[in-house]
């Protein structure tokens, strides 16, 4: 390609007046149109839980765990069979502005087939029926085996730009890596693939507590500054809604906190962070030590217990339910005149 072929745009001046209407979200900083999104979670962690809520939402396009959305179609091409998709629509009312493209592949598509997939989506685009296409899981249809090759991957995703470039989201669904990464980079095979997503979300259970199991936690990093970083969320298991989690650390801490005093209640005597772990009652996981450290000491603040020791190795914190005797004791120092209250000594002696 020659040089002077190239379309260029020199900065330093005014933007180009345009009649483009703005850009409005799908999903309020997590799903543009133009952009792609990757969501990456353990197996059986509530990806397409998650996604089977947002779709719900997309339909009426009312907000959806407090972020505002947008009247959309979507495409869900699914590894799952459409046995399975028709009991969550009939569990969850998905309605019917979304489509179901389970498997359609016999084998893993060559290029071609893939190829052709998209350029179906993109022609469904510009026909008005399509604003989001799902792809669960991404490693199901990548043709080839591509997944940790950057390049050979880079290829393979590239032609989900033609569908972005004609104004669609695409979301991505992918698994982890084996090992612990940080967040934001637990995408499992190349780096190139969080790379060439413009939004990269990451998909956790919220804790090992009985209390937790239907909360999650969403991380994401973002080219826009539209994109939170951190939601917390929880599922009512009953009704199928999903809320946000408005403050998680002081609800963790007000329905666990029962426990905790009975530990200490059961032992008798002052016990460290780690005597209370090993003293947690059976049928539920202890919290992590992080966790059970921050409830005690948010506890003490609270003057729900007596602290005593320096927290050093050798003399750690140890802590103690509180008694009247405390609360006495604590009034009658706080009767006592302070230092600078007192009269200076020359006065009394004048």
């Amino acid at each position: 390609m020659r040089t002077k072929h190239l379309r260029r745009i020199r900065l330093g001046q005014p933007r180009p007046e345009t009649t483009a209407k703005p850009v409005n979200w799908l999903w309020h900083g997590y799903l543009r149109p133009g952009s792609v999104t990757l969501l990456t979670s353990q197996w059986k962690t509530g990806k397409t839980t998650l996604i089977v809520g947002l779709l719900r939402a997309l339909g009426p396009g009312t907000p959806f765990l407090d972020r505002p959305t947008c009247p959309a179609k979507a495409w869900v091409l699914a590894e799952e069979d459409e046995d399975q998709w028709y009991d969550r629509d009939a569990a969850h009312l998905i309605g019917e502005h979304v489509e179901i493209l389970p498997d359609p592949f016999a084998a893993r598509p060559t290029h071609a087939e893939w190829s052709d997939l998209i350029d179906d989506a993109t022609d469904a685009r510009a026909a008005g029926e399509l604003d989001l296409f799902v792809i669960d899981p991404l490693a199901h249809f990548l043709p080839g085996h591509c997944e940790s090759n950057g390049p050979a991957l880079l290829d393979a995703l590239r032609p989900l730009r033609r569908l972005t470039a004609a104004g669609a989201a695409v979301l991505l669904l992918h698994h982890p890596r084996k090992k612990p990464a940080e967040e934001g980079e637990s995408a499992r095979g190349s780096g190139a693939l969080p790379g060439f997503a413009d939004v990269v979300m990451e998909l956790t259970r919220y804790g090992r507590l009985k209390t937790d199991n239907h909360r999650r936690r969403l991380f994401a990093r973002s080219r826009r500054p539209e994109t939170p970083e951190r939601l917390a969320y929880e599922l009512d298991a009953a009704t199928g809604e999903f809320r946000t989690v408005i403050d998680p650390r002081d609800r963790q801490f007000a329905e666990n906190w029962a426990t905790v005093e009975q530990v200490l209640r059961d032992h008798g005597e002052p016990m460290t962070c780690a005597e209370i772990a090993a003293g947690w009652p059976d049928g539920g996981d202890p919290p992590s030590g992080v966790t059970l450290y921050s409830w005690l000491h948010a506890a003490h603040a609270r003057k729900l217990l007596v602290r005593t020791g320096r927290g050093t190795s050798n003399d750690p914190y140890r802590f103690r339910r509180r008694t009247k005797e405390d609360d006495e004791n604590e009034r009658f120092r706080n009767s006592l005149p302070k230092v600078q209250d007192l009269t200076p000594m020359d006065n009394l002696f004048g």
